[in-house]
């Protein structure tokens, strides 16, 4: 068992998935270049062809649940606000119908409605789906290897876990209040309450997390200038997968050169 543990820090960082197992980089291109040419194809059915795209492709590596939720209050925020913004900052006379028997419902309100709606999906889908399938130790990881410093690596890592860390210590903190019958739900007012006196714990835990961060980097010798060895490593970048990346750089290069010769052609 420990000859097991011991040799799989020997070899590549294996996944499970195919989509989580590319390159965090790779994977960061390919996402933001189909978030953009949403925005420059601008029609609805690409937009939403594309987040149906990033729904299966989460479900298939296994974050869908971790995907739907901050994916799903987007579309409840982006989408019904900007549909109803259009609908009254676009001029137009074709009504479909009226909503309540009041509102008018324009087909060109609702076309570039839907429009802004689908780049706007689209390219927040592409950004959380990159998040939800990549660890930042990672992505962090790959940077490094391009040429990042491993002090801005570090600095992009302890903010991402000071969040974690605070989020779990406020739990933490709750719960031993609720523990000891302060009364932590209810309306506004108790749960106002109920928050302040965690702040001391919360700030005081966060000075002595920094305080041994510190200590362990010292001990690792963490300033010293030379080459720094890594504990995990990713598989070098398969064939396949730069041929993967071409295609959709060359796909959002076209796209471009498509809508410059349509706005100057």
């Amino acid at each position: 068992m420990e000859n097991n543990f011991i040799n799989s820090f020997r070899e590549y960082q294996k996944f499970d998935n195919g989509f989580i197992a590319l390159n965090p980089l790779s994977k960061l291109n390919m996402l933001f270049v189909l978030g953009f040419s949403a925005m420059l194809i601008n029609s609805w059915r690409y937009g939403f062809l594309l987040c149906i795209l990033f729904i299966v492709l989460a479900f298939a590596a296994k974050r869908g649940m971790s995907f739907m939720k901050p994916f799903s209050l987007i579309v409840l925020i982006f989408g019904f606000f900007t549909l109803v913004i259009r609908q009254f900052s676009v001029e137009g006379h074709t009504v479909l119908f009226k909503l309540f028997g009041v509102i008018p419902i324009k087909e060109e309100g609702l076309i570039i409605g839907l429009n802004t709606a689908s780049y706007l999906l689209a390219f927040s889908g592409a950004i959380i789906l990159f998040f939800v399938t990549t660890e930042m130790r990672d992505l962090m990881y790959s940077l490094e290897k391009k040429g990042v410093s491993h002090e801005v690596s570090y600095i992009v890592l302890a903010s991402f876990q000071t969040i974690i860390d605070l989020k779990k210590n406020t739990n933490m903190i709750m719960e031993s209040q609720k523990a000891r019958g302060i009364e932590t739900e209810g309306n506004v007012v108790n749960r106002i309450k109920a928050f302040f006196p965690i702040l001391g714990p919360l700030v005081l835990g966060a000075i002595s997390s920094t305080e041994e961060k510190s200590i362990a980097m010292d001990a690792r010798a963490f300033s010293v200038k030379c080459n720094h060895t890594f504990l995990r490593e990713l598989r070098p970048v398969p064939v396949y997968e730069k041929i993967m990346v071409i295609a959709v750089d060359l796909f959002f290069i076209f796209t471009v050169a498509y809508k410059i010769y349509q706005i100057f052609g």
